[in-house]
């Protein structure tokens, strides 16, 4: 067992946290072809519980239609069955706590660019994360750092996302000076979805497309003056 310093968010306290094994793979195609595949597995245990399991999972796929148009998706998440950590609560007296929770995580990104010429260009950007906490046990910390039960405090889980989508029209009409269109579409920070509800990853996406949407259209010019030229002509 490591003493962690840190964790407690409080000076001069230190809690003992597990060892853990660690095993993964990564691996991906030939990234010239028009197909390209990545992925990456991890897993972890600990030898201290038997149900503190740590899974990581990636995957990537991109294809290249044409010299022009590309499309990229990316998957990335993990399944912490048995995190330990600060709570985010403290007792009246100011003494930290600490939880035992799970926690999973997951990424869903989608890019792809199309260049109608060489100066002219449309890229997209978008993207929805996930994060789910489930609160399974409370404990508070003795000053050799090891763990004491204590009751349990509900209403702690916690449900998030966040999604945005981005597109840009890009034109490089001269050197140094361009034309930037762009439209974004985003999940309001003040909009949630009911953990309780929908705990699952496909089933928070799906919420995300029926709560209302923010939009935003943009334009901006950069326009590049040559001081020289413009001198020469006075002259």
């Amino acid at each position: 067992w490591q003493h962690d310093y840190f964790e407690l968010r409080t000076p001069g306290r230190m809690v003992r946290m597990m060892p853990w094994n660690y095993f993964g793979v990564s691996g991906s195609t030939d990234s010239r072809k028009r197909l390209f595949v990545s992925m990456n597995l991890g897993y972890a245990n600990t030898p201290a519980f038997d149900n503190a399991e740590f899974f990581r999972y990636q995957m990537g796929l991109r294809y290249r239609f044409s010299d022009r148009l590309s499309l990229e998706l990316n998957g990335d998440g993990s399944s912490d069955l048995g995190n330990v950590g600060y709570a985010f609560r403290r007792e009246t007296n100011g003494d930290p706590i600490i939880s035992w929770r799970q926690i999973y995580q997951f990424t869903t990104l989608l890019s792809g660019l199309y260049n109608f010429t060489p100066r002219m260009f449309l890229t997209l950007r978008a993207r929805h994360y996930w994060s789910s906490v489930r609160y399974e046990k409370f404990y508070n910390v003795d000053a050799q750092g090891y763990w004491i039960d204590r009751p349990f405090i509900a209403g702690n889980d916690n449900n998030y996302n966040a999604y945005n989508l981005d597109m840009f029209y890009t034109w490089d009409f001269m050197y140094g000076s361009r034309l930037i269109v762009g439209w974004k579409n985003w999940m309001p920070l003040d909009m949630s979805i009911d953990g309780t509800r929908f705990g699952k990853y496909g089933q928070n996406l799906r919420q995300v497309f029926n709560m209302p949407q923010g939009k935003e259209l943009t334009a901006r010019l950069i326009y590049f003056l040559d001081y020289q030229k413009l001198k020469g002509k006075r002259v």
